[in-house]
């Protein structure tokens, strides 16, 4: 079962900055996540609020902002003073980083108010990058998944949701996904077989506990979406 860092090492790091990216790689995880927002100039920026309040020293909302004043931003005093100094990465900037592992990238588009050429403008990145193939784009906005297709009909795209879907077959097929990301839960539980015997990829996010990990991993989860790397690899085998 693969492990995905949940914006990183974000547990033990500010989330969606460099050091916590580059702390989560430490350990033998499969994938790092994080979120992704346009700055007023079209920059795509690693943040996962629309606003800057609660992981930055900022205020107001990210597509208001330029790049140059977002890159001034600290983003890591507000999570603790130890990370004072740490910046919000450009999606360029984690490429680079990325690129340099073994990682698959999964990229989640968060809901723009301006929504035109948001898909395009992001995985234009990403291909510059090289990273077509080591991409899975999720979403809750599942219009976009159709958008990352017409892009590129290679990349993975999955459908984020909070609750079980009536008829995952026939909805995945109408939004073009090729795989599930859900929120892990009771309610779920009595799904995962059902939709591994589908032979449907799975990936649970809020993943925290043991008991998380292994009732994952005991009903064919293909992955899990954690904010603990540190605690999920420790029960890989």
């Amino acid at each position: 079962m693969q492990v995905i860092a949940h914006r990183g090492n974000k547990k033990y790091y500010p989330e969606n900055t460099m050091v916590a990216f580059k702390s989560a790689a430490n350990y033998p995880i499969n994938g790092i996540e994080c979120d992704i927002q346009l700055t007023r100039d079209r920059v795509p920026v690693i943040i996962h609020d629309p606003t800057l309040e609660r992981t930055t020293n900022g205020v107001g909302r990210v597509a208001d902002m330029s790049y140059k004043d977002i890159s001034e931003l600290d983003a890591g005093a507000p999570f603790s003073n130890e990370f004072s100094g740490e910046k919000i990465p450009s999606l360029e900037e984690f490429c680079a980083f990325i690129n340099q592992t073994n990682l698959t990238f999964h990229l989640e588009l968060k809901e723009q108010l301006e929504s035109e050429g948001f898909v395009k403008r992001v995985l234009e990145i990403v291909k510059q990058a090289g990273m077509i193939d080591k991409t899975v784009v999720s979403t809750f906005i599942h219009p976009y998944l159709k958008e990352v297709k017409e892009f590129d009909s290679k990349i993975e795209t999955a459908l984020l949701t909070r609750v079980p879907l009536v008829n995952a077959s026939r909805y995945m097929k109408r939004v073009q996904a090729d795989s599930i990301h859900i929120r892990h839960g009771v309610q779920t539980l009595l799904h995962y077989r059902i939709w591994a015997r589908q032979q449907k990829t799975i990936r649970a996010y809020n993943v925290h506990t043991a008991i998380d990990y292994k009732r994952c991993e005991a009903r064919c989860v293909s992955g899990i979406i954690s904010d603990d790397p540190r605690l999920m690899t420790s029960f890989k085998s």
